[in-house]
């Protein structure tokens, strides 16, 4: 029989470039190749897609709700506070009272001395190492707390206030003494409230709640403050963290960076929102936390739920946890979750969650014909990083497509997948990977003895089919429930008829 001139035209979509990250501004069918409609738990690796890491769990107790996390990188330990402001540190599993915050606000806290300083809406008070002390020659008032050129720094209505150079708690003024407590006001008579301090390079970024940045540069006596931009957005109090060599802030309709590139004047900050703009207009009370391992800023709502923004390529992706998540920090090389009764430190060699898997999925650009498609070939190429069995599933069209599972997989002995209504066959057929890593175990320098993370096989499988499923409209998709996982490649052969 002769082929169609139609069929003579087969063309090869691609899928594995990732790193656009979510567009929900755009219909489905509108976005980039390298953009996703939905990214839940999925985050960038090497521009690929690689599954996120679950958590173990550090410490629960039901009987509170926590509120903020914070890390003493002087003494290297944790301290959470509850929803009625008591102060715990964390010993192992357990929590050790060290007292009450002083006030009911947003929380900041900064390293110094012994420990740290921490702010909360009315006195500073100060994490020594053993014991939580309340400054009391502080301002009344302090809803934020930094430190510059040996100074302990706060803020409150348009005015910034520092200590004594060297002394946290001496905070009186000497006419003739510089290195006395200062203070100056930021935006005279502007009309506005000063709602988040950060640094950028050397010097200090000031956001007020009329729109209005000042930044704020040298040491007193000949300190200078200028105004730098009158369409800077923070959205609440310390809704703004410095990055590597860039402040990025949350507004109420946008996210926004200012660079050390910018020159300084008056200017209007980056907006790198605007394919999820619908997304930050819906966000309510923020926790915004850079996570600099993972290259990562948490927009953390209080929902088990939340957005975060790949800082390297500027995608937006969510996590998604088995409860609600209040706080996040990095404490060394671990990163700390907090939870509304627990604590879970992110674990990536497993997919789990409070003792359950997480679910994954993804969605990419929609393919949309005048007339039909016909898909004639489908690929898959995963590298799975679970030992057990998990759920993955991958759909061109109507047509579906499992992952590639290691040989442990697909044993049945210590095997924890369900039987019931699994619809896998036990008798797997052998797929040996396209391609493996067998560097991998040679060039890792981490410890071998004591370390009991699993040594994972980065082999490469692909898993594909002959179809012929004809569509209006290609959609593809994936998802999946406890399996760490990288995703290639999606690919498949149609042509329209």
């Amino acid at each position: 029989m002769r082929i169609s001139n139609k069929h003579a035209n087969v063309q090869m979509a691609q899928y594995h470039d990732f790193r656009g990250g979510l567009n929900t501004t755009d219909a489905v069918e509108m976005i980039a190749e390298n953009e996703l409609a939905i990214a839940e738990n999925v985050e960038v690796f090497k521009g690929q897609l690689k599954t996120c890491a679950g958590t173990d769990t550090v410490l629960h107790d039901e009987g509170k709700t926590f509120a903020y996390i914070i890390y003493d990188s002087i003494n290297k330990v944790l301290l959470v506070t509850d929803n009625e402001g008591n102060v715990y540190r964390i010993e192992g599993s357990t929590l050790v009272s060290l007292g009450t915050l002083t006030g009911n606000k947003t929380l900041e806290y900064s390293s110094w001395g012994k420990g740290v300083i921490i702010a909360s809406g009315g006195k500073l008070q100060y994490y020594n190492g053993t014991g939580l002390i309340t400054l009391t020659g502080s301002p009344d008032a302090c809803y934020g707390v930094f430190i510059k050129s040996g100074r302990v720094w706060t803020y409150y209505d348009d005015e910034l206030h520092c200590s004594h150079v060297g002394d946290e708690e001496d905070w009186g003024h000497v006419s003739n003494d510089e290195s006395s407590a200062q203070w100056v006001q930021i935006g005279y008579k502007d009309g506005g409230k000063i709602v988040g301090v950060t640094s950028l390079s050397q010097d200090i970024i000031i956001l007020k709640d009329n729109h209005r940045a000042y930044h704020l540069t040298g040491d007193y006596p000949n300190w200078a403050v200028l105004e730098i931009g009158r369409q800077v957005d923070c959205k609440g109090y310390n809704n703004c963290v410095a990055l590597a060599d860039s402040v990025l802030l949350l507004g109420r309709n946008a996210v926004q960076t200012i660079g050390t590139t910018d020159a300084y004047g008056d200017m209007l900050a980056q907006n790198i929102s605007d394919k999820v703009y619908k997304d930050v207009q819906a966000m309510g009370d923020i926790k915004v936390r850079f996570i600099p391992n993972l290259g990562q800023v948490w927009f953390i709502t209080g929902s088990s739920k939340f957005m975060f923004l790949d800082i390297s390529n500027g995608g937006y992706f969510h996590r998604c946890y088995n409860s609600d998540v209040m706080d996040a920090v990095q404490a060394g090389s671990g990163i700390y979750v907090l939870k509304e009764h627990g604590l879970c430190v992110l674990n990536p060699t497993h997919m789990m969650d409070e003792g359950n898997f997480l679910d994954w999925r993804f969605q990419g650009k929609t393919l949309l014909s005048l007339n039909q498609y016909l898909i004639k070939r489908v690929r898959v190429d995963t590298t799975p990083l679970f030992t057990n069995n998990a759920e993955q599933w991958f759909y061109v069209g109507a047509v579906r497509i499992a992952g590639g599972v290691p040989l442990s997989a697909r044993e049945v002995y210590d095997n924890e997948a369900y039987v019931f209504e699994d619809e896998s066959f036990v008798n797997t057929p052998d797929i040996d990977p396209i391609y493996g890593a067998a560097d991998e175990v040679f060039i890792d320098f981490s410890y071998v003895y004591g370390n009991e993370n699993y040594v994972f096989s980065m082999d490469t499988y692909r898993n594909e089919t002959r179809c012929c499923d004809r569509e209006r409209a290609i959609r593809v998709l994936g998802y999946g429930s406890g399996g760490q996982m990288i995703i290639h490649n999606i690919s498949f052969e149609y042509v329209e008829v």
